[in-house]
């Protein structure tokens, strides 16, 4: 097994198909045929299912397309370190943003990485934090920000700031027409919340437990366009920060106001492994991202705020 082998069948999982893997790579389709029966007979199990719509990937597939993204991500890393010592900065990095920094700052970040490193193509993946934290965690992400604390070995967690969250409702309903709302009138209306691992849920829940209440999450859903969807219609109320409402709140399609009495806030972090060495590409990143996010501080709007304020 080599890498060139490890490239091959990673594009013919991507692509489904031989003949589209074979135009892309600029070989020829016997040839690549001939790679995945040497992987297959190297390791006695069969990799892919050929069908008339293409190939799948079995199971055994499946497993070596996880490590063979893990370790030509890490070839590739290893190569542009070395050149990046004394050249501008190239190569590839991934980058995984909550929906609410996708929102605020998903755009900037692009844009300014980009200019900065205009070598490295920058890799942005949307994503709930557990699952960003995991990918972290497994070398599919370079650096994700995360509000889970749950640090698996080899990670590094930065605290970036304090989000405070807001009760969100459909458009001018009248209990929001103020700053704040007293969180004992969360627990008196429908909720579409996410899942109980959910860090925004464990907050309202453990804050209704200690009023010996309740909190009706009439709907569970891990989709953030969905829950303010099912909001706009006048469906239930939900929980959120207002980064990822602000336009809708605008356009007066929603209504927010901060949860107060106590608030609710949650800390955003920047994580990343121990594991990874530093590089030029990596480092101008880090430093790009914590530049944009005490500028977005400065502006109210998104009540963010320094964690030790």
């Amino acid at each position: 097994m080599d890498v060139r082998q490890l490239k091959y069948f990673l594009r013919i999982v991507e692509l489904k198909s031989f003949s589209e893997a074979s135009k892309h790579l600029r070989i020829a389709q016997p040839a690549l045929g001939l790679q995945v029966r040497k992987l297959e007979d190297e390791l006695e199990v069969k990799l892919l299912e050929r069908h008339a719509r293409g190939v799948t990937p079995t199971s055994a597939g499946l497993l070596l397309y996880e490590h063979a993204d893990i370790i030509l991500r890490q070839v590739e890393r290893a190569k542009s370190e070395v050149i990046d010592i004394a050249a501008e900065p190239r190569g590839k990095i991934a980058i995984g943003l909550t929906t609410t920094v996708s929102l605020v700052l998903g755009g900037q970040l692009v844009e300014s990485y980009h200019a900065e490193c205009p070598r490295v193509a920058l890799r942005v993946v949307d994503g709930l934090s557990e699952l960003l934290i995991e990918w972290v965690a497994a070398d599919r992400l370079d650096i994700a920000f995360t509000y889970n604390t749950s640090v698996a070995t080899g990670l590094i967690l930065e605290p970036l700031l304090i989000e405070d969250l807001f009760l969100v409702g459909p458009p001018n309903a009248p209990e929001l027409a103020g700053d704040t709302v007293p969180f004992e009138f969360v627990t008196t209306v429908p909720l579409v919340l996410p899942s109980k691992e959910h860090i925004i849920r464990t907050l309202a829940d453990d804050e209704a437990n200690r009023r010996d209440r309740t909190i009706d999450a009439s709907f569970e859903i891990d989709s953030v366009q969905t829950m303010k969807e099912l909001v706009e219609r006048g469906i239930a109320y939900t929980i959120l920060p207002y980064g990822a409402v602000n336009p809708e709140v605008e356009e007066g399609r929603l209504s927010a106001a901060r949860i107060v009495e106590p608030e609710l806030s949650r800390t955003m972090y920047l994580v990343h492994s121990r594991r990874r060495p530093s590089s030029k590409a990596f480092t101008t990143l880090h430093n790009l991202i914590n530049r944009l996010v005490q500028e977005r501080m400065a502006d109210k709007t998104w009540c963010w705020r320094p964690v030790d304020a």
